[in-house]
């Protein structure tokens, strides 16, 4: 990701986690103070990685995992719900939605959380890996036969 995709992302992310915590004051209840204080947390995760070279390896590593353990979470959710539901396509909750997002989300999120860098694979890797590098990669691939 170019330096200045990373700036940007990182300072709206301190906004956000700026607006979340403002926004714990009106929270109706204690759950929505916890999920508000999480929402936070996650956004100065994602701000972390984008603006400090020491501590990216470990944040990317805890945001890949959280995104994962998200998905399963889902998946699990929507399973307890009952296997026999009617599906109503994308929009709606379902067990078929969650073992989607899992795949298209949550797979790459685990690979970030062991590795320390985003599937080539994944969705949208032009965005995370930067054409260089994944130039860099096919053409490390093609001189060791790969």
């Amino acid at each position: 990701m170019s330096r200045g995709a990373r700036w940007t992302l990182g300072v709206f992310c301190l906004l956000f986690a700026a607006i979340f915590v403002l926004t714990t004051a009106n929270a109706p209840n204690a759950t929505a103070v916890i999920v508000l204080w999480l929402c936070a947390g996650f956004c100065m995760l994602i701000s972390l990685a984008c603006f400090s070279k020491v501590a990216s390896g470990p944040a990317v590593r805890i945001i890949g995992t959280l995104v994962f353990l998200a998905y399963v979470a889902y998946l699990v959710g929507e399973i307890r719900k009952g296997l026999w539901r009617p599906y109503y396509g994308t929009a709606s909750e379902h067990w078929v939605n969650a073992i989607l997002g899992l795949i298209v989300f949550g797979l790459p999120g685990i690979y970030v959380a062991l590795h320390g860098v985003y599937p080539r694979w994944g969705k949208g890797a032009k965005a995370f890996l930067g054409e260089e590098q994944q130039n860099a990669k096919d053409e490390n691939e093609d001189d060791s036969g790969g």
